[in-house]
């Protein structure tokens, strides 16, 4: 009898885990789209603006695919202003930036684009936190 309830509590407590959605980890992601969540880890000094060693550890919201991508910091060509991130996975590339749209703060709204052959494929946009 003991044992048939506590493989009824186990069984109960797996179905509960599966049921929750897929997520990084127990905090906020650094992006938080409607799709995609994403955790960005700059690996460089704080101030430096030619930084080539950012992280990107990506969730898929529907399917829970992840990925781990290396990629650098994005600026201005002329003016060292930055301009967000992109990261590269074989043809494919993954760029957060700020959106351009009406007076956007930096850690407000962001938008993912990933590219195939300079064709955009995919978009999310979400919080910056």
């Amino acid at each position: 009898m003991k044992i048939s309830i506590l493989i009824v509590v186990a069984f109960i407590f797996s179905i509960n885990c599966f049921a929750n959605t897929y997520r990084l980890h127990s905090g906020l992601p650094d992006f938080e789209g409607q799709h995609f969540d994403i955790d960005v880890k700059v690996n460089c000094s704080e101030g430096e603006m030619e930084c080539d060693d950012v992280i990107y550890d990506g969730i898929n919201k529907k399917t829970g695919a992840r990925l781990h991508l290396k990629g650098r910091i994005l600026t201005n060509y002329y003016s060292h202003d930055f301009r967000g991130f992109e990261f590269k996975n074989g043809n494919y590339i993954y760029t957060l930036r700020p959106d351009s749209g009406a007076s956007n703060d930096v850690s407000q709204i962001w938008n993912l684009n990933v590219s195939l052959h300079d064709k955009i494929i995919a978009t999310d946009q979400g919080i910056m936190h």
